[in-house]
């Protein structure tokens, strides 16, 4: 009986021992507290995270499973908030024309967007934006277009329109007030918060129109869409 009690003593005091020991399937020198050298079949559901207390999270369906470092736990992630990913794609086009003259700055009615950057997030910008102007004379003219972000503008391009084009021979005129499209590229890295995009005509040299209807132009086919202004943004997680 003596015996019995020793072995029983000894056997609650190495318990703890082999609790806190590392566990090895198929290897005899175990790496972590669990540690399995071959394929784990998971039949219901992974939880990640939590404390002796509490599970930890089952995450949601479409989510998954990313690293957040050493001695971290990973977490559930839904796929367009994990960084290098696009969380989104936006589009906006111009609606109704408008015209600027000689050294007046107008918004392109239509091409204004609001987007928000998550709290705790930070995420890239990169805006594609097309534009034509025109003005039904035979006269050039010059200016630019903008984009400005919360009111302040942070890209522009040059755009213009050519008067008359004369044929090779005899000097007629062949051509009249032929638009040269611009398109230009502008990424902006931004934290948290609330922003408002727009672009903007503003004209140099002569009056012209955005978000042009060509109904007037030889050949017009109907399509109101062809010179309407055009602002595509991709956003990038970070």
């Amino acid at each position: 009986m003596k015996k019995m009690k020793i072995n029983l003593l000894s056997a609650v005091l190495l318990f703890p021992l082999f609790c806190s020991a590392q566990v090895g399937i198929n290897t005899p020198t175990p790496q972590k507290s669990l540690h399995v050298n071959g394929s784990l079949q998971v039949v219901n559901e992974l939880n990640v995270g939590g404390n002796a207390n509490t599970a930890g999270s089952a995450g949601t369906a479409g989510q998954i499973l990313t690293s957040n470092g050493a001695a971290v736990a990973p977490s559930w992630q839904t796929l367009n908030t994990v960084s290098g990913t696009i969380n989104n794609a936006y589009y906006v086009q111009g609606t109704t024309a408008a015209t600027a003259t000689v050294g007046q700055t107008i918004d392109v009615p239509g091409v204004t967007i609001t987007l928000i950057v998550p709290a705790g997030k930070t995420q890239t910008f990169l805006f594609t934006i097309l534009g034509y102007t025109t003005f039904i004379s035979n006269n050039s003219t010059q200016g630019t277009l903008n984009l400005l972000q919360n009111g302040t503008k942070i890209s522009s391009a040059y755009i213009s329109k050519a008067g008359e084009f004369s044929a090779a021979t005899g000097g007629t005129v062949a051509l009249t007030n032929m638009p040269v499209p611009v398109t230009f590229l502008k990424s902006v890295t931004l934290t948290a918060g609330i922003y408002t995009f727009k672009v903007q005509y503003s004209a140099w040299l002569g009056s012209a129109t955005v978000n042009f209807v060509p109904s007037a132009y030889t050949g017009y086919n109907g399509d109101n869409e062809a010179m309407l202004t055009k602002m595509q943004v991709l956003v990038y997680n970070n």
